[in-house]
């Protein structure tokens, strides 16, 4: 899987930044802004730590984005499934 830089989600186009200052000791891996449309990714974590951080951010991206309401609990759960699923089958999601 590839991080991109933009992530389009419907008509706005969110800024993907890979950015070490983060989190400063904390344990989250990545942050959501909805108010700018970025997401913050912490990249001192391995590649698949990343990926799953990304497919968790473009989930609250598009939650915030269109008002859905999910817990957090398990829109993590659902980010950590969605990331193994694309992970497992490259081929469904190549264009």
């Amino acid at each position: 899987m590839k991080i991109p830089e933009k992530l389009k989600i419907g008509a706005f186009e969110w800024t993907i930044v890979l950015n070490p200052d983060l989190m400063h000791g904390r344990s989250e891996r990545g942050c959501c802004r909805p108010k700018t449309s970025q997401i913050d990714i912490d990249p001192g974590y391995n590649i698949t730590g990343q990926e799953e951080t990304f497919v968790h951010e473009m989930l609250e991206a598009i939650t915030a984005q269109y008002d859905i309401t999910i817990e957090h609990k398990d829109l993590s759960n659902l980010a950590t499934v969605l990331h193994q699923v694309i992970k497992d089958n490259p081929e469904v999601f190549a264009q």
